[in-house]
């Protein structure tokens, strides 16, 4: 009797010192688990301060693939220079001015234009203003499409607005792969050319480079949408008329991409 109290004292001994090991692998897995999510937390972070994960995000941009576009349409030659508005804002006197992301994309479309005269096509309701800078810096006769309010719109009414097959497509280039797809989805090839934001990226300036990472996630979030639920405001070409197009939209104040 007692060897058998005994034998069953012995394996209950044994099951429980098996479950006090499973328990400690268990313990051991989240201990680990928690220290790399945690670094890797932490290493995001830091990296927002930083230009790496502005860097990071614009490599994997530029790897995305892009809705089917027929052979011809991708093997013909650019036929104009399409810039995206990026905001307006007011100035010292409450005058409304191109903000800063505008402002740099209608001087990279000016730069490319004097290397490569091409028709300039503006979209967006910042066109009246960005007209007007390239008149005054010589370039005449800018095309302007005034209806679109974000990039969706941007993109058909462009259509609609002038036959294109294969454009020079300035913005900036977080915002670069996602209007590119809008483009690629309404039958335009697009070749990008980058207007630089209003601060650069710089090591020694966390604060410009946090900047660029809120740029990054924002258009990260924007991209996502478009591919999963597309935009609710983003009216059909239908919707618009040529005469819409055309008229500028007055004291209407976009502040930024969407």
């Amino acid at each position: 009797m007692g060897s058998k109290k005994r034998s069953w004292s012995h394996k209950l001994s044994r099951h429980y010192l098996r479950a006090a090991e499973r328990m400690i692998k268990v313990f051991r897995i989240i201990n680990i688990t928690f220290l790399l999510g945690s670094t890797a937390i932490i290493l995001v972070l830091v990296s927002l301060f930083t230009p790496l994960f502005s860097r990071a995000v614009i490599y994997v941009f530029d790897h995305l693939s892009l809705p089917a576009i027929p052979a011809t349409d991708m093997g013909s030659t650019p036929s104009a220079y399409v810039v995206l508005g990026g905001g307006l804002t007011n100035d010292n006197n409450n005058q409304i001015i191109l903000n800063g992301y505008s402002l740099n994309r209608i001087r990279t479309a000016a730069i490319a234009y004097h290397d490569l005269p091409l028709p300039i096509i503006i979209s967006g309701a910042e066109a009246p203003w960005m007209s007007q800078w390239l008149i005054e810096h010589g370039i005449d006769e800018p095309i302007s499409e005034n209806a679109s309010m974000n990039t969706c719109e941007n993109a058909r009414f462009t259509a609609k607005r002038v036959p294109l097959y294969h454009v020079y497509l300035v913005t900036d280039n977080y915002h670069m792969a996602r209007a590119r797809r809008q483009f690629a989805l309404n039958g335009i090839h697009s070749t990008p050319i980058n207007a630089p934001l209003p601060v650069p990226l710089d090591w020694m300036e966390p604060a410009q480079n946090l900047s660029h990472s809120r740029r990054a996630v924002y258009e990260i979030a924007a991209y996502l949408r478009d591919v999963l639920r597309p935009q609710l405001d983003c009216r059909l070409a239908d919707e618009v008329s040529i005469q819409q197009l055309l008229t500028p939209r007055g004291n209407a104040v976009k502040t930024f991409d969407q």
